[in-house]
């Protein structure tokens, strides 16, 4: 049993080791930076962390795999662009989940988890037999991983988050990266210097952000994804101070999305605030929300229209206003140039191989190897379509698995949006089947989805959601 100090924090001794910590590695930050910064992370982290239990540090390292996912190669080893924390959490967990079936204990499935395990599962596995006929073993074996570990973080989120004061700190910490990142692409914007692994760092005249994303088309589909956590803030919620935040974070995200020049996550955004209008003007307990919804979709609509034209709140250069013009989209499609052109040519050369393989498939991480090998390749080998990729890659089996995967998601959060008497529980149902309406075309918009952690997190938060609904108290709520 542990004392009271160790149950309410660090208690007085090991704030007073955390201090002398912070004392030395500041000290040794005097003469070395980053070595004293990367020392003050390892002894406050381990001083803090010192009492925990195996599955208190499960728990911490999923928040944090969460976070340095969507940091991503920002947070790599200098000079190897490829050993990132995300990375490095990540194995730390498969190791501790190691350590603790060694221990003799189990990993019980939580009810609602049981059909998405089976699925991941199933994808996984049949990836690992498409590496027999892949033409590069080595891109399928990289694509496999990719998958493992993604759908792994999927999982691990609802089995961390199993109740409301953790959802909480997940949540929150979330919210923290959301922020820091706008304000990267704020001060991108503003100064024109990006980051080093930003696409656009060395891009003369590049109007867009990219932030922690590397390609402003990526960070648009994370700021879609976003969105509606923050849409639905001020129609759900009864605090002010949450109604505020999400007005201040979605009219940021909105107006980041316009000066992305995506067109994909424009239209992601117009799905998910018809739905939000639908899903609440449907349902008869839900009036007075459905009135705060559609005073929220008529701010971003006030927002959104003029913009287009190059008139709004929202200065958009007239690259941007360009780029959203979809008048140019299907003028390059019929022209046969430009970037609508190549993305029409890439989903006409993916179903060509989807067919051409008999239905199974070219091989996990295939797709670019094959299409590289076509005759009249133009240059571009992502297919740009995370559904087509996963069609291509692993063929008809693979994509009903994850379409099965994603309906269940989007149905169950639906449902426990519509029904639950817990507001914890409509907010999250809510706004996680409103992600997923959107990402249906919001998917579009990065070259690859395998490794985007935004599209991982958001579908261990929809599971995360239809769990708890499966654990609710007598009062209907969440414990």
């Amino acid at each position: 049993m542990r004392s009271s100090g160790a149950s309410g924090g660090p208690g007085i001794r090991a704030a007073t080791l955390a201090l002398v910590a912070a004392l030395c590695a500041g000290a040794l930050a005097v003469f070395a930076p980053i070595p004293g910064i990367a020392l003050a992370v390892v002894l406050v982290g381990a001083v803090v962390l010192w009492r925990a239990t195996l599955p208190d540090l499960g728990r911490i390292a999923v928040l944090v795999a969460m976070v340095a996912a969507i940091i991503g190669p920002n947070l790599a080893v200098p000079g190897a662009q490829e050993a990132f924390a995300f990375r490095f959490v990540a194995a730390l967990i498969v190791v501790g989940i190691a350590v603790w079936l060694l221990m003799g204990r189990g990993l019980p499935v939580p009810d609602g988890l049981g059909w998405p395990v089976a699925l991941a599962a199933g994808w996984v596995g049949w990836a690992l037999v498409s590496i027999l006929w892949a033409t590069s073993t080595a891109d399928a074996i990289r694509w496999t991983v990719f998958l493992f570990m993604m759908t792994g973080l999927m999982l691990a989120i609802p089995v961390a988050a199993s109740n409301r004061r953790r959802v909480g700190w997940f949540l929150g910490a979330l919210g923290v990266t959301f922020a820091v990142s706008v304000l990267v692409a704020i001060a991108e914007i503003a100064t024109g210097v990006r980051l080093p692994t930003s696409a656009l760092a060395e891009r003369v005249g590049a109007f867009a952000a990219t932030s922690f994303f590397g390609n402003q088309n990526n960070f648009a589909t994370y700021l879609a994804l976003s969105l509606p956590w923050l849409l639905v803030l001020p129609v759900i919620a009864r605090d002010v101070r949450l109604r505020a935040l999400g007005i201040a974070g979605a009219v940021v995200a909105i107006g980041l999305i316009l000066f992305s020049g995506s067109k994909a996550n424009l239209v992601a955004t117009g799905i998910i605030l018809i739905g939000m209008l639908v899903v609440l003007g449907t349902d008869p307990a839900m009036r007075r929300a459905f009135v705060a919804a559609v005073m929220v979709v008529g701010l971003a609509l006030v927002l959104i229209i003029p913009s287009l034209f190059g008139a709004g709140i929202v200065p958009l250069p007239e690259q941007a206003v360009a780029k959203l013009d979809f008048g140019t989209l299907q003028a390059q499609v019929q022209s046969g140039s430009g970037s609508g052109a190549v993305r029409s040519s890439l989903l006409g050369t993916g179903l060509g191989l989807a067919a051409s393989s008999g239905g199974v498939g070219v091989g996990a991480g295939n797709a670019e190897t094959v299409v590289r090998e076509q005759q009249g390749y133009e240059g571009v080998a992502n297919l740009h379509n995370w559904w087509l990729e996963v069609l291509v890659d692993t063929g008809v089996i693979g994509l009903v698995l994850f379409g099965a995967l994603y309906v269940f998601m989007l149905v169950g959060t639906l449902r426990v949006a519509r029904r639950t008497h817990d507001p914890w529980l409509r907010y999250m149902g809510l706004s996680g089947s409103l992600a997923l309406l959107g990402f249906l075309v919001g998917s579009l918009g990065p070259s690859t989805a395998i490794h985007f952690a935004p599209m991982w997190i958001t579908f261990g938060l929809c599971l995360t959601t239809i769990v708890l609904a499966r654990h609710t108290g007598p009062d209907g709520r969440i414990p």
